[in-house]
């Protein structure tokens, strides 16, 4: 029985099932109708196989001029193959935003070896580029993207350009680059059993052989026009997979290519994309589900494709990494700031002259300036309004800083740290013009105990209420590690907690100081943010906190930091936009960069730095 009558019987049908349904993927697309052309022998040469020289296109119908997603499957080079099983919701997920997706067969181990499959994905992607036109697809706007061996795939087609040459083509042909769980550098890797070795059956074993296929160590050689990468790795991964996302990511910084990193929570490495857009429960030891995690590959996808397709990309990325990379970053001259420190901005009942205070540093000979209002964390009971990286990185593309104390615990207990927040925030805002600041370009971002604090002022809105400020005045909110419901929070450390002494125990007390109980429709856009290794359930809080924007349709982003901590001594905080403190590099500071540019335009100077190429 051949490959093709063993695998192949049922396609008829699920192209049917395909072609009929209607799809709104993440809940927020109008309806979709696709066509689905299949089988497509994309290679008719003497090698030809019409097993593994094939490949699916599904097309919204009635559209023209569409971008394209091409995918290669993956299954360690021997397995695997372009069914729609278990690629269902990928192929929904583009085709609902007006976005075609090829999905191709290639030659696999033992039938054939490195650099069969690689050389199958180049004639594939050239016979997409070539016929484009016939399909409806706009030739210049092809994103690649694979899993597994088909992410190491897609990752040597776009670095080294030997196999596209073969097609008459280059590989800055690729819009952008979408790896997820691949496999980057094949010679450094740790084995796992006692098996044969796959990567040497398919590729040889010297280490020549090993790197010449490895993407990682042609990123030294790539063209400056090389496309842009989404890299994205699982919790639950494979062994070392982890430890290859970072370091390919790492390596695409420091050679200045443009490169963003997702670790996508509570998936594994075989079921990350069949869950794409579904909730997938994290479990305690005696297997009860603790807190239902959205998928996060999807809205990392989509917002790749457009930030790359409108230019925030690559913006974003060169205003932050100057040529050099990370590593450039420490030898750079800080920027010119006024600093104005120790303000006044509260001076009622009970004030503190050194709590109620806050410092500014402002872009020397700049008006009409955005805007970071930060507050420090601390349980609400120690911490300082002193800053360093945050003003380094900012204050180098055109954006000023307040950054506010408030009263602390025990001395004061809820509503008094947000209460003083507000009035900080408030006296900004209505000082803004003396001091060139641009009050409709002002975006709140605080650490902890104060990523909780920013989130209640923005979402609660009877404290700035309180001080006069209008709904609207805060554009964006970026809560670091914050706790968003505190009844849900049973706070590791000290007795009594910090939690104890500045909320109480009352339940009912708790639940109004709860970020998590204020979502509503004129919510600002959120980025919430976290770290692998972060104080116990702050994961779950951040999870919790963004299903509920996403379940209101509100604006949010969720992004889990590899390599840092909570807190000391190797902080995101500390390290935002440093080079790395552990394997990764920093991947915070252009996700600030992209979303304080979405939320309020952006500067003279992101415009200016993200002009390199």
């Amino acid at each position: 029985m051949s490959r093709r009558s063993m695998v192949f019987d049922i396609r008829p049908v699920a192209w049917m099932m395909l072609a009929l349904w209607s799809v709104t993927a993440l809940g927020a697309s109008p309806q979709v109708i696709r066509r689905v052309v299949g089988d497509i022998q994309y290679f008719s040469g003497r090698e030809a196989d019409p097993d593994f020289h094939i490949l699916d296109l599904y097309l919204p119908e009635g559209e023209s001029n569409l971008p394209l997603i091409f995918f290669v499957h993956g299954g360690a080079w021997r397995s695997g193959d372009k069914s729609p099983e278990g690629l269902v919701n990928f192929i929904d997920l583009f085709l609902s935003r007006r976005m075609a997706v090829a999905s191709i067969n290639y030659r696999l181990y033992p039938g054939a070896k490195h650099p069969a499959q690689i050389q199958d994905v180049a004639r594939a992607f050239a016979w997409i580029y070539q016929n484009a036109a016939h399909y409806g697809i706009d030739p210049d706007n092809i994103f690649i993207a694979g899993h597994s061996a088909g992410g190491h795939l897609v990752s040597l087609l776009a670095l080294d350009p030997i196999y596209l040459k073969k097609e008459g083509l280059s590989p800055d042909r690729i819009k952008g680059v979408i790896t997820i769980s691949g496999m980057y550098d094949l010679v450094n890797v740790y084995r796992v059993g006692s098996g044969p070795d796959i990567r040497e059956q398919v590729f040889g074993k010297d280490r020549e052989s090993l790197g010449e296929a490895s993407p990682a160590l042609k990123v030294r050689n790539a063209a400056p026009n090389t496309p842009p990468f989404l890299i994205t790795y699982v919790n639950n991964d494979l062994f070392g997979f982890d430890e290859q996302a970072k370091t390919f990511y790492s390596l695409l910084l420091n050679h200045n290519r443009p490169a963003h990193l997702v670790k996508l929570p509570a998936r594994d490495h075989n079921n990350v994309v069949a869950t794409i857009g579904k909730q997938v429960p994290i479990r305690d030891l005696n297997g009860t589900p603790i807190v239902q995690v959205e998928d996060l590959l999807g809205p990392a996808m989509v917002g790749f494709v457009k930030n790359v397709q409108d230019g925030s990309f690559i913006r974003s990325f060169h205003a932050v990494w100057p040529e050099g990379g990370p590593r450039a970053v420490p030898a750079m001259a800080s920027p010119q700031m006024r600093m104005i420190k120790d303000i006044q901005y509260y001076q009622g009942t009970g004030a503190d002259p050194k709590l109620n205070a806050l410092d500014l540093y402002l872009p020397e000979g700049k008006t009409h300036f955005p805007l970071l209002f930060y507050v420090h964390g601390g349980r609400w009971r120690v911490g300082d309004k002193n800053l360093d990286t945050l003003v380094t990185v900012l204050g180098r593309l055109g954006w000023g800083i307040a950054s506010t104390n408030y009263r602390l615990s025990p001395a004061i207990k809820h509503p008094t740290h947000v209460q003083d927040v507000a009035r900080a925030f408030a006296w900004v805002y209505e000082n803004a013009s003396r001091y060139g600041i641009d009050r409709e370009r002002i975006v709140i971002n605080g650490h902890s105990a104060g990523g909780h604090l920013v989130a209640l002022l923005a979402l609660d809105t009877q404290y700035l209420k309180a001080e006069g400020v209008p709904p609207g005045a805060i554009k964006g909110v970026i809560p670091a590690s914050g706790i968003y419901d505190l009844e849900a929070w049973p706070e590791p450390g000290q007795i009594p907690t910090g939690l104890e002494q500045g909320f109480g125990t009352d339940p009912a007390i708790l639940a109004q100081a709860s970020p998590q109980n204020y979502l509503n429709p004129s919510a600002p856009p959120f980025l919430i943010t976290f770290t692998d290794n972060d104080l116990y359930l702050l994961p779950e809080q951040a999870y919790r906190f963004y299903s509920g924007f996403l379940k209101q349709g509100l604006t949010a982003y969720l992004v889990q930091i590899p390599d840092r901590y909570h807190c000391c001594p190797i902080s995101y905080m500390s390290g935002f936009g440093q080079p790395p403190i552990a394997l990764a590099d920093d991947i915070v500071a252009v996700e600030w960069v992209r979303f304080l540019t979405e939320v309020v335009g952006p500067t003279e100077e992101i415009m200016a730095k993200g002009s390199h190429n």
